[in-house]
């Protein structure tokens, strides 16, 4: 037997007629997270179906350093699995790598591998010792996808009781879930008692989960957790080792946190900003005004079916130079920095190119804006997969403005018909043939002025067999995801100030979140925002019915920036629904003219204070007491604003309080705030927050220290 420790963790394994043994020890708690066999399956294609390899061949335990290595092989292939167990950290890490050393290629369709705990016993029944223990899930403890009454926070009860829930997306942009064995997200907060294992997962080469897993044996129910569970929900090889070739799978840390949920979400978030995936010092996105709320272009409409091909002729009319200079007009009065062009500018939609007809040259356009109103340019770029569908909701499939041999061939030998589904692309994102031309006329934008790219429409439409495209064949999801960056990197490359908001890489336009949030940022060249889930047309409806507690939640556990513009024609007296996505998107758009002119007043005065405090939501710590309470702080300067929300239709009084410690900011100051219902308990450690709010109601609070203080 083999044994390892650090202050949080005891970590022991044997090897025994080619199965792993491993006991998974937390110390200061004394609770046994694993005590048995460490499940491994490794699913490798074979001319007659698919072996499921299990048994691990030639295994030899070492203790190298800091770390218990185990070398082995399984299903021809070598395996290097590391657990490193830092003697400074309240972490382990575990990292796995396959390798073949053999003459041929080996095809790996999928690998499951994993601690075991059990759980439930014979019948079902949850064992005594972890009946109170509970699952929620990080970052999503509330998906934009879920239910109103659904929360990812379940007791083991549940666990055993439901089926794990696998999100699928297909080329049509249907979204669903499937039962499955495996309960997956970026990171999952394990809660026992005052005590919380944080489970995550990082890997920037492929989209890595953490997977918990039920494995059913005879006497009774164990649960999987950590290691590596991957698969291609398209059935497609999920890596193709050559002669000499190697993969690995990222990186699976376990933490052991003091607390609960929030803590373990803060560790997730460490986690990511020590991987780069964290906006950048002095992050200062222009704020938006979108015209589109408020422009007839996007709300035409006919007493029949939408005449094909109208929308590129309706915009001589609705999305003009006269059009746009109104919207700019609004754009200072609303205190903006840079005005959005949704769809309308280009020459038909999604063509990269600019309407010099209607809008006048591109550069002559971004300087009369910065001269004349003080705002910047950002431009709406839908890429491939939208743009060239048989019929998207624009009426304009662009597939012939673009070079013909970037067609994608979904089948060997076959391009892409005419007739496929609507949302099945024409064109092939990966092909270098589009990327060289997008990348051209992209550029162009770039040197006319324009400050921002968004990348819309760049969903997964399905593989590519393209001999000719310059990607692997068949082209993947994965291949996908990198093209996507690929094309981001090129911009960024020559203009690398310029804004690149990135949708999700699987499901585009669309609520569901399928890659994990981090995926790709950070990387050289990568793009800078995340889409807020496309959160942008009820955002009154959205907060209403939960969805957009989903961005409350993913400011807890991650610092990768949101970008979301949101309607403003619906909110209320309160500018409530202003200042929640004012809270939880750091770079923020808006647009829409509300009729009722009181409530438009208020929300141009809400964004004056906005702009006042802008430091606080772009690039402030955020932290949360509550769903209803928002931290934002500037440590540095010993600056906090407090955001409080009701989010009912009741007058409540809404309170919470959080660890003082925790903000780091300096604790031997006066503070001064600006309302009398937020303040320091200097006996508990903490910073309360308290008060009564209308239905629907928000407050806010500064509290700015006096002086300076003593700490270095």
């Amino acid at each position: 037997m083999k044994q390892h420790t650090n202050p949080s963790f005891e970590l022991s394994a044997a090897l025994a007629d080619g199965e792993l043994r491993m006991t998974l020890l937390e110390s200061c708690s004394a609770t046994r997270w694993a005590d048995g066999p460490y499940h491994w399956s490794l699913q490798i294609q074979h001319p007659d179906g698919v072996l499921d390899c299990r048994q691990l061949r030639d295994a030899q335990l070492r203790q190298e350093g800091s770390a218990l290595t185990l070398h082995a092989r399984i299903g021809g292939l070598s395996l290097e699995q590391r657990w490193e167990l830092p003697a400074d950290q309240p972490w382990m890490e575990e990292t796995v790598r396959l390798k073949n050393e053999g003459d041929s290629p080996v095809v790996v369709l999928g690998i499951e591998c994993g601690f075991l705990r059990h759980v439930a016993d014979a019948v079902g029944q949850v064992e005594a010792g972890c009946a109170d223990e509970r699952l929620v899930a990080i970052p999503f403890r509330k998906r934009p996808t879920d239910p109103a009454d659904w929360v990812n926070d379940h007791a083991l009860k549940d666990i055993l009781a439901l089926a794990g829930r696998e999100p699928r997306c297909d080329a049509d942009q249907h979204f669903g879930f499937l039962p499955s064995r495996h309960w997956c997200s970026e990171a999952w907060a394990w809660m026992r008692g005052d005590r919380t294992l944080a489970l995550m997962s990082f890997h920037q080469e492929r989209m890595l989960l953490s997977a918990i897993s039920a494995m059913v044996a005879p006497d009774g129910l164990g649960l999987r957790f950590g290691g590596v569970c991957l698969h291609d929900s398209d059935g497609l090889p999920f890596v193709t080792l050559g002669p000499g070739e190697s993969v690995d799978f990222g990186l699976m840390r376990y933490q052991s946190v003091a607390g609960g949920y929030r803590e373990a979400a803060y560790a997730y978030r460490a986690l990511l900003d020590a991987q780069g995936c964290r906006f950048p010092e002095g992050f200062n996105p222009p704020v938006h005004w979108n015209e589109l709320y408020d422009n007839p272009e996007y709300w035409i409409t006919a007493p029949g079916e939408m005449p094909k091909g109208s929308r590129t002729a309706t915009r001589g009319v609705v999305y003009t130079r006269v059009d746009m200079e109104r919207e700019a007009e609004k754009a200072r009065a609303y205190h903006c920095e840079s005005l959005y062009l949704d769809p309308g500018w280009d020459t038909t939609f999604g063509s990269f190119q600019w309407d010099e007809a209607r809008l006048g040259k591109a550069a002559g356009f971004v300087r009369e804006m910065r001269e004349n109103h003080d705002l910047a340019v950002s431009l709406h770029c839908p890429v491939a997969t939208w743009m060239s569908c048989r019929d998207n909701p624009q009426s304009m499939n662009s597939t012939g403005y673009w070079p013909p041999d970037a067609r994608r061939m979904p089948a060997p030998g076959k391009l892409c018909p005419e007739d496929a589904g609507w949302s099945e692309s024409q064109l092939c994102l990966g092909s270098r043939q589009y990327l060289d031309e997008a990348e051209r006329r992209l550029l162009a934008l770039c040197e006319a002025g324009v400050v921002y790219l968004m990348f819309d429409g760049n969903w997964w439409g399905g593989p590519c067999f393209h001999p000719d495209h310059g990607h692997p064949v068949p082209y993947t999801r994965e291949d996908h995801m990198r093209a996507n960056l690929d094309l981001a990197q090129r911009i960024h490359a020559k203009y690398p100030h310029v804004l690149i908001e990135m949708h999700d890489m699987l499901s585009g336009g669309a609520h569901p979140r399928m890659t994990p949030v981090y995926y790709k940022y950070g990387l050289p060249g990568s793009y800078d925002t995340n889409w807020g889930f496309e959160l942008m047309w009820m955002p009154i409806e959205d907060l209403r019915q939960g969805r957009a507690q989903s961005l409350y939640y993913y400011n807890l556990a991650c610092n990768v920036p949101i970008y979301l513009h949101i309607d403003l024609r619906d909110d209320n007296e309160h500018c409530t629904f202003f200042w929640w996505f004012a809270s939880t998107c750091r770079h923020l758009g808006i647009g829409g003219t509300h009729a009722n002119p009181n409530i438009a007043a208020a929300q141009r005065h809400a964004m004056q204070q906005y702009r006042r405090l802008e430091a606080f939501y772009k690039r402030g710590e955020f932290y949360g007491m509550s769903e209803e309470i928002h931290l934002h702080v500037l440590p540095a300067e010993n600056r906090v604003v407090v955001d409080i929300f009701n989010l009912s239709d009741q007058e409540r009084r809404i309170e919470g309080s959080i660890p003082t410690s925790r903000l780091s900011i300096a604790s031997d100051l006066y503070y001064r705030r600006s309302e009398r219902w937020a303040g320091f308990d200097a006996a508990k450690g903490l910073l309360t927050a308290g008060c009564t709010l209308p239905a629907w109601g928000h407050q806010r609070v500064e509290l700015h220290g006096i002086g300076a203080s003593a700490r270095p």
